[in-house]
């Protein structure tokens, strides 16, 4: 028998494909079933991330939060392009020797003392990044102190709205939304250009081992703020999409069985499109991960660059049925619980 090799396949037959797909029954998760299949869905574009442009494909900032100042300059030497510093104690000497203009540096405005830290010298040396204010806890009053404090500072971001503890896409969906909305109301009150504020925004979540799950949440993100924005008259922005891997349940186990997940996790947030990303050390808990545990963290997204050129092509998701009928399904379903609340 001659061996044609894949021309012994039979041709792929789409309209049985279509026929089979449509009966299959949709698994539900909460408050969101995922339609296995929607006849003629459509491409969705999404706009442009906050890290870069289109043409740049898929890049993002590969993060890591120090909890000291020893834990700083081996982030950077071994390939983190972000710090995040959110511990009372940090202070300007944690950046010595640090070429602010060369990374992306978060500093966390709800636990940093910022009287620890020069703000104009820092963005005379080429501070870009964020230094947020969470919605949840602001008034108009510390929402104007915020904004007076980093009047000159445009390429720090300055507000976030955080998601990290919802239990379902929908759910970090529809609180991003209502987030928002809040910031709105404190914003007008406080008096401050509404425009330019929310040019200015992080969204902090985290991401599971449920690959296709959380690349339609995230894509769906970009395209709900796009949509809220438009909603109350405000001009289109991108939002700095900022997540962190889950810390999975070891039982038993060991440390290193966490991986797999936060692998799984990180492959999700690369893929999905964030602007930065966080994997966190698989054997922190009730002390910060060692220095090979964040080593590792770092080397799980080095892969994914070097080896898998995950960095290189812009919604590398996009197109795909299931991930398509997903986003539709997440962005329909998570506005439509917004708007119970009473929101617009």
């Amino acid at each position: 028998m001659v061996d044609h090799g894949w021309l012994d396949f039979p041709d792929f037959d789409l309209s049985r494909w279509e026929a089979d797909a449509a009966r299959l029954q949709s698994a539900k998760t909460g408050k969101w079933r995922k339609p296995p299949w929607i006849h003629n869905v459509h491409s969705i574009e999404l706009p442009a991330k906050a890290i870069g442009s289109k043409k740049e494909g898929n890049p993002w900032s590969l993060t890591q939060r120090a909890e000291s100042s020893a834990e700083v300059m081996p982030s950077l030497l071994g390939g983190a392009e972000g710090i995040r510093l959110q511990d009372e104690s940090s202070t300007m000497q944690w950046l010595e020797a640090v070429h602010l203009e060369m990374i992306h540096l978060h500093l966390d405005a709800d636990r940093v003392e910022l009287g620890n830290f020069l703000v104009k010298r820092m963005l005379d040396g080429g501070w870009k990044g964020s230094c947020t204010r969470n919605v949840r806890s602001l008034t108009a009053e510390k929402a104007l102190f915020h904004a007076e404090c980093l009047s000159e500072a445009a390429s720090v971001r300055k507000w976030s709205l955080d998601t990290s503890a919802a239990e379902g896409p929908v759910d970090a969906l529809r609180l991003g939304l209502e987030q928002a909305q809040k910031a709105l109301g404190l914003f007008e009150a406080a008096g401050l250009d509404v425009n330019e504020a929310f040019q200015s925004f992080i969204w902090t979540f985290k991401t599971g081992p449920h690959v296709m799950e959380g690349v339609a949440m995230i894509r769906a993100m970009r395209l709900l703020w796009q949509r809220w924005l438009t909603s109350q008259g405000i001009e289109p922005g991108s939002i700095w999409l900022d997540a962190q891997t889950y810390v999975p349940e070891v039982d038993d186990g060991l440390p290193t069985d966490r991986l797999i997940g936060m692998t799984a996790a990180a492959y999700a947030g690369a893929i999905g499109g964030v602007d930065a990303l966080e994997v966190v050390p698989h054997d922190v808990g009730m002390r910060p991960g060692s220095a090979d545990g964040r080593r590792w963290a770092r080397n799980i997204q080095h892969l994914m660059r070097e080896e898998a050129g995950l960095h290189r092509v812009f919604d590398p998701m996009g197109g795909s049925h299931v991930v398509e009928t997903w986003t539709a399904s997440l962005i329909e379903t998570a506005w439509d619980e917004f708007k119970k609340v009473g929101r617009p």
